[in-house]
């Protein structure tokens, strides 16, 4: 999303979603082929993220028509989000998942805790590093997230705890809301209230109602297969965020919470 001018559009028109839309799924293609247990990866996470690398995927980006990307050669989603800060600027993200329903069935004895079942998330295709196996962590959707920015020559200051919770639509909701702070400059509140899309498959995209007829007529016209939602709901994630207003010697240590529309968070001050 770097290598296009996100900030000169506006943040709910066709032209924007698309580049969005478009870049997620170039990175969707990519984790499902590459994205494993670190052990069993048969690449370095690393070459996923060089620069020369992003700016070689965001190329296959166009800006008139829907692409049906497959994965780049970079070698030559029952989730509950919680963040919290206190009075000296320490801040945790946090996120804990079972998973689907109530996780795997299974109790550890004595405890009352219920074990996940994100092996669900393994692949059978033969040879591909997330295969299931034994001794092996499934791929997954756990992503609480931190915003940090430059202070000095080292050190980073912590800006923003913030997560989106749903599976699959975690690393797309963390996008879509950072594109809105980020790029746009909408408050934090602004920014999980506003409407969502998410990617599936191929050049079909589930989206929430909220955006003006035009936009969906435009991205329609752009090869895009949307699925409208009657309703702004779960299914395009629920999010948390707390942001720092101040931490130098000179401003006091001010916070602005926000929580989702979408579920049955709360932001509280104590």
């Amino acid at each position: 999303m770097q290598h296009f001018d996100l900030a000169s559009l506006d943040p709910d028109s066709p032209e924007c979603l698309h580049l969005q839309i478009e870049a997620m799924k170039l990175a969707f293609a990519d984790a499902r082929r590459y994205i494993a247990d670190p052990g069993h990866m048969d690449i370095d996470p690393a070459e996923l993220l060089k620069p020369e690398y992003l700016e070689k995927r965001a190329a296959l980006i166009t800006p008139d028509a829907a692409g049906n990307f497959d994965h780049g050669d970079p070698l030559i989603g029952g989730t509950v989000y919680l963040c919290t800060a206190d009075a000296q600027g320490n801040m945790v993200s946090y996120i804990q998942s079972n998973y689907t329903g109530f996780g795997s069935g299974v109790v550890v004895p004595n405890t009352g805790i219920g074990l996940q079942n994100r092996g669900c998330c393994f692949t059978l295709e033969p040879g591909h590093p997330n295969e299931v196996g034994p001794s092996k962590k499934p791929y997954h959707t756990i992503i609480p997230g931190f915003v940090t920015r430059a202070a000095g020559s080292t050190d980073e200051v912590p800006v923003m705890a913030f997560g989106v919770m749903g599976g699959y639509m975690q690393p797309q909701g963390h996008a879509q809301v950072l594109s809105r702070l980020a790029n746009h400059k909408q408050n934090p509140q602004a920014a999980l209230d506003a409407s969502r899309w998410q990617y599936d498959r191929g050049k079909r995209i589930l989206i929430e109602p909220g955006f003006k007829e035009t936009v969906y007529e435009a991205l329609a016209a752009l090869g895009h297969e949307l699925r409208p939602s009657s309703s702004r709901n779960v299914t395009f994630g629920r999010g948390q965020i707390i942001y720092l207003l101040g931490n130098d010697d000179d401003t006091p240590i001010n916070y602005l919470a926000a929580t989702d529309l979408r579920a049955d968070g709360q932001a509280i001050g104590f």
